[in-house]
């Protein structure tokens, strides 16, 4: 790694610091310790932390670490008055202060690294999203909320370990690089990222402000940018919820963005993980036509590399949605594919929250919620801020009748991804919710609000047809059946109740005679 700094280079591989004019010669001592400065700029270092990673903790005097200070002040030129490099922080340590950027190594690999590189390229596995979340840059805080620069990213980077099918760089690595101009190709060579999360975290009077971007560091395109704004006494609310919100936008972002690099490529030219981000933007168009495109992207996928947990997961889906919404004349056979690719996927990886939610979604099918239930919570616990898994557990609670729990689960979902391609699924298990419990004027509104959200989705459609009726808007009614026609002309009751076999007999039959009352058949 080489981190630059006007008119210095230290490549840190080669142990070397350099200048137009050439090597600048260090003793190793006094190298680790300008190292040490270099890679934590901006954060003051104290002496113990100096002795510890310098001298391995052994004891020495206050006067040998002043020596080597000396020594790194002089071989860059810098001194104790002018302080251009290297700050004196009284009572408390020293800090580097000049802008440091991050430059690529370049490595010639040959023999068996070689090797490796072109087996990884033959195979056609490819490889997984890389990002870097560095370490938010502070202003105006508090001695009492200082830390937050480093605790948000933190939290950030240990929720998204979870997310099995994205690479999240170590904080030991991506926390050293303090400089908030980062060279983003420097970045993406140095440490491998894809994508780099930055933030910054500021103090306006009485209120924290928390913002964020994601940055593509191939092309340098922003991809996502929030803030969050609340009084300094939320805190903690606010460090949650800034997590929240970064683990749901890049569990959306990234996928998208994926998947339009991969979009001019042939099938058969795809890698597993271009297939599996293509895949994903044709199964949420709730359609049978794409729902097979991306089933077969999937199965592309899990074909070249059968180690990809996350892919079968969502081959899982895919099956499911063919089974669920009648895309397939067989269902007994799409059964049998969401069993395998479910299964499987647990096999490859049990602690992907995507592949435990692939073995709850399987028991709604096969008529035992209650067996889904343990797998829906287990995703959730496995990763807290994913979103899906609260929506599928949710789907599973409104099966049984659970209106509560379901309310709480899809609100929880929707929070943590307001823009997500499942939101009209989500918004039309609230309307049932309402449905289950009598209230059919709110469960129509919401059942509305689903259908505008996807009008292609004819089980959401049919939720809003059902509780218009039972609210008595005839009106609306005859509008969203007539959608519903024009998407699937062969819908009918049966097929419907097949995909929402409700836990209440009362609730069911209210349901089909709004729908017979609407003009659909048994």
């Amino acid at each position: 790694m080489k981190l630059q700094f006007d008119p210095f280079e230290l490549d840190t591989d080669r142990a070397e610091l350099r200048t137009v004019s050439g090597l600048v010669k260090l003793e190793p001592k006094v190298f680790r310790l300008l190292r040490l400065l270099v890679e934590n700029n901006e954060r003051v270092i104290s002496k113990d932390e100096m002795i510890a990673v310098v001298w391995a903790g052994r004891f020495i005097s206050d006067a040998a670490v002043s020596t080597a200070l000396k020594a790194v002040r002089k071989a860059l030129g810098d001194d104790g008055d002018r302080q251009g490099f290297i700050r004196t922080v009284r009572c408390v340590g020293h800090r580097f202060v000049a802008p440091v950027r991050i430059r690529p190594t370049e490595i010639a690999l040959s023999g068996p690294a070689a090797q490796a590189e072109t087996v990884i390229a033959a195979d056609g596995r490819g490889d997984r999203p890389t990002v870097a979340v560095l370490p938010f840059s502070r202003s105006g805080l508090p001695d009492s909320f200082a830390s937050l620069g480093d605790a948000i990213p933190a939290d950030i980077i240990s929720s998204l370990a979870r997310l099995r099918w994205l690479r999240v760089i170590a904080r030991e690595s991506t926390f050293r690089f303090r400089n908030p101009d980062v060279d983003l190709a420097g970045l993406h060579s140095v440490l491998g990222a894809s994508y780099c999360l930055s933030g910054r975290v500021e103090l306006f009077g009485k209120h924290l402000e928390v913002s964020v971007d994601l940055v593509d560091t191939r092309s340098g395109g922003l991809i996502w940018s929030d803030r969050i704004e609340r009084p300094v006494a939320d805190v903690h609310a606010v460090r949650h919820e800034i997590v929240g919100a970064v683990i749901a936008a890049l569990d959306l972002r990234i996928p998208q963005t994926e998947a339009a690099l991969a979009r001019g490529k042939a099938v058969e030219h795809l890698d597993a993980w271009e297939a599996y981000h293509l895949g994903l933007s044709h199964v949420y168009r709730f359609n049978a036509r794409d729902n097979a495109i991306a089933g077969t992207l999937f199965r592309r996928a899990t074909d070249l590399d059968p180690g990809f947990s996350t892919a079968f997961a969502a081959r899982a889906f895919a099956s499911f949605q063919d089974a669920m919404m009648g895309y397939v004349p067989d269902r007994h056979a799409a059964l049998a594919a969401v069993r395998f690719a479910a299964e499987r996927s647990i096999e490859v990886d049990p602690l992907d929250p995507y592949a435990n939610a692939a073995m709850g979604r399987l028991h709604i099918l096969t008529g035992s919620p209650d067996d889904g239930l343990v797998w829906l919570d287990r995703s959730v616990e496995l990763s807290p801020n994913y979103d899906k898994g609260h929506y599928s557990r949710a789907f599973l609670q409104v099966i049984r009748c659970q209106t509560v729990e379901t309310r709480g689960g899809i609100d929880m979902a929707i929070g943590l991804s307001p823009l997500d391609p499942l939101l009209a699924p989500m918004r039309a298990m609230k309307a049932l919710s309402f449905g289950i419990d009598g209230d059919y004027a709110t469960a129509a509104d919401w059942a509305v609000l689903a259908a505008r959200t996807a009008t292609s989705h004819s089980t959401v459609v049919m939720a809003a047809v059902a509780f218009c009726q039972l609210d008595g808007r005839t009106e609306a009614t005859a509008h969203w059946a007539r959608i519903v026609r024009e998407v699937r002309p062969d819908m009918s009751i049966t097929l419907y109740q097949k995909s929402l076999p409700f836990a209440k007999a009362d609730f069911r039959d209210n349901i089909r005679s709004a729908l017979l009352t609407a003009g659909f058949p048994d």
